[in-house]
């Protein structure tokens, strides 16, 4: 199937040439050398050109409010946070060649789509930073080790996208059933590592997770629609479904499913066994803690209330007159209390906030208590 973006034509078209040899520049048919023409220019019909459109700008629109709402919520000096920005705006570049015309519509494809390939690579590298605190040492360098082997296919694939889309070479047309292969693999672990150890190591169940926590709900749904997508659009670029629904090389797929991917990326800012191990703290101290999560994309526990009973100054005993002299560290009194429970020592004549609500004096000679036990 042809590369998104593009059809085959051949001259003159007395048959589809495509379906006998995609590759070939020049090709004998009933004896007459025919030519044939890698028609490569942006889509002609109202069908292909309505869905490459929307497709575009789903992808653009979404990937600009990701980017807006990251850049307001991360943290000054986080560096996963600053890669998961720049995947962002890398990915949207590639969503505007729709508003370009031959021969700057074949170009700027093709050099937009070299930023896209570095994003979806940084993504697979922002996948193993987040993932990275649930694999032992060896399983991490196995992971980082084998995306940069993948590297090289990057090179030609970008090789053959400005072949391609220069009408010199049918490469790409070869190249891109791969695409997924060589991209894939590493979102597909991390989502699998993220589902196991919700279970098994912070001994949640997916259910109470998303109650707790509905950031999590998000991302696990994202991810399950990411996997989604991206089994469809495998499914119809190796014609193991037929798209004829869709024009001929038109594949909207894969730009739902890199939108979901960035959603994963950008709902939880954090790396997951932060996020996962600050709801299993919350989870163990529930009862006497208040979680909330903010709108930077980490979950924090709000200890303000802890703080401010470290930071103030313990109450003052009025049992004991030698507390009186005693300052706090700002150089005030503290507030009078009274321990019930100890004698007065002579200071009966001061009454505080639970004496009063309880009509009780701590003066034994009181008119009332002899009126009340008379």
């Amino acid at each position: 199937m042809p590369p998104k973006g593009s059809n085959v034509s051949v001259v003159p078209l007395r048959r589809s040439l495509h379906q006998i040899h995609p590759t070939l520049l020049e090709i004998q048919l009933h004896g007459t050398a025919v030519e044939m023409v890698l028609n490569v220019g942006k889509p002609q019909d109202p069908a292909g050109l309505t869905i490459e459109a929307w497709a575009q700008g789903f992808m653009v629109g979404s990937l600009m409010v990701m980017a807006c709402i990251t850049f307001a919520n991360m943290r000054r000096g986080v560096l996963l946070h600053k890669l998961i920005l720049t995947e962002l705006v890398l990915g949207m570049f590639h969503g505007t060649f729709i508003f370009t015309n031959p021969p700057v519509y074949n170009w700027y494809l093709s050099v937009t789509a070299i930023l896209l390939n570095i994003s979806w690579s940084l993504h697979n590298v922002i996948a193993w930073i987040k993932v990275k605190p649930f694999l032992p040492r060896w399983g991490s360098i196995l992971f980082i080790s084998s995306l940069a082997l993948v590297q090289p296919y990057w090179v030609l694939e970008i090789t053959a996208n400005f072949l391609y889309f220069s009408g010199k070479s049918a490469l790409f047309t070869h190249t891109r059933p791969y695409e997924a292969l060589f991209r894939d693999p590493w979102w597909i672990f991390t989502v699998l590592s993220l589902f196991y150890n919700i279970k098994s190591r912070y001994e949640f169940g997916y259910i109470e997770l998303m109650r707790v926590s509905p950031r999590f709900a998000v991302l696990l749904g994202a991810m399950l629609l990411s996997i989604g997508f991206l089994v469809v659009d495998i499914l119809s670029v190796t014609n193991a479904i037929k798209a004829t629904a869709l024009p001929d090389g038109i594949q909207p797929f894969w730009k739902m499913a890199f939108v979901w991917r960035c959603v994963c990326d950008s709902i939880v800012l954090d790396d997951f066994a932060t996020a996962l191990g600050r709801l299993k703290a919350y989870k163990l101290q529930r009862l006497g803690s208040v979680m909330s999560e903010g709108v930077r994309g980490e979950f924090s526990f709000d200890d303000q209330v802890r703080r401010k009973n470290e930071l103030a100054p313990s109450p003052l005993d009025i049992s004991n007159p030698e507390e009186f002299v005693r300052l706090d560290e700002h150089g005030q009194y503290p507030p009078l209390t009274r321990d019930w429970s100890r004698p007065t020592n002579g200071t009966s004549g001061i009454l505080d906030l639970e004496a009063a609500l309880r009509d009780v004096e701590p003066d034994d000679d009181s008119p009332k208590r002899h009126a009340r036990t008379g």
